[in-house]
């Protein structure tokens, strides 16, 4: 699957520059940093889920909603 991606002069020269010091393609350079980035989306994901377990809210998500239209927000 290709994708297309439009990149400044700045980034692609350091696209650019990456690829020749790793001694692979520009899209190999762009395929490892994606999986990179998803990994830790995917780390910084988990630990939000996780902690949403530890704090008990006091008030439903509807008593809040209640709350916010009688104030006026």
């Amino acid at each position: 699957m290709q994708v297309l991606v439009r990149l400044d002069k700045d980034l692609y020269l350091k696209l650019d520059r990456l690829a020749k010091v790793l001694g692979v393609s520009r899209a190999e350079v762009m395929r490892r940093a994606l999986k990179e980035y998803i990994a830790r989306r995917e780390r910084v994901e988990s630990k939000t889920r996780k902690m949403r377990g530890i704090v008990k809210p006091k008030i439903s998500l509807e008593e809040l909603e209640k709350l916010y239209q009688s104030e006026g927000f």
